[in-house]
């Protein structure tokens, strides 16, 4: 359930800049190539607060 609710979020803002790109922008981006982005940024993001967390309560 911890990691469902990034990826959920990750899945929501990636239609978002999807959205914004292909209609104000004008870009021809596939939703899966900013999907894969996004989803792996965040996942990043999540994986670096998780080993710093384990480092800074470890001490």
């Amino acid at each position: 359930m911890i990691i469902l609710l990034p990826f959920i979020a990750a899945l929501i803002a990636s239609y978002v800049i999807w959205k914004f790109n292909t209609r104000i922008l004008g870009k021809r981006l596939a939703l899966s190539k900013v999907a894969t982005w996004v989803v792996v940024a965040t996942f990043m993001i999540y994986f670096i607060f998780s080993v710093l967390s384990l480092i800074i309560e470890s001490f």
